[in-house]
């Protein structure tokens, strides 16, 4: 048996989504803040240069998994089929806060090799990732309220 609908109408699941695309997208900007806080303080936890670029590796690596699987969340049609034919407006924000979750987690890989090196400029990286990611999951969020009924 079906479970209620998550969203009574698509005007509120916008709403919901939307906020949570701005909190998303605002969070890096409270990373960098941190990040320079501490580098300007002289307090990270900095170690040996060769230890901080094999984790940038690993990082990098882990990254690529990240948008791999938001890809795969966004363009997949058979995710939450099941939600699909019963709570459209529900699987459609469900698809969305994943992608968007995962394009955060950019971020905070960023804000990890910043606190282990010291340097900031890894966050601003990771950062501008994680904003396109973001970007793009939006774009697709917005191709798919288009299919949506208006109910």
């Amino acid at each position: 048996m079906p479970s209620k609908p998550m969203f009574p109408d698509k005007t509120r699941m916008v709403k919901v989504a939307n906020a949570l695309l701005l909190e998303l997208a605002i969070a890096p900007v409270i990373f960098l803040v941190v990040a320079l806080l501490l580098e300007l303080g002289g307090a990270s936890l900095a170690t040996n240069p060769g230890f901080v670029l094999q984790i940038f590796f690993v990082l990098i690596l882990l990254s690529l998994a990240v948008i791999g699987t938001t890809f795969f969340v966004q363009i997949s049609k058979s995710l939450m089929s099941g939600r699909a034919s019963y709570d459209p407006i529900g699987r459609a924000f469900r698809v969305m806060s994943l992608g968007a979750i995962l394009s955060e987690q950019h971020a905070v890989l960023g804000l990890i090799l910043t606190f282990l090196s010291g340097s900031i400029f890894y966050l601003v990286g990771f950062s501008l990732v994680a904003w396109t990611s973001l970007w793009w999951v939006r774009k697709r969020f917005k191709q798919n309220l288009a299919s949506l009924p208006d109910a």
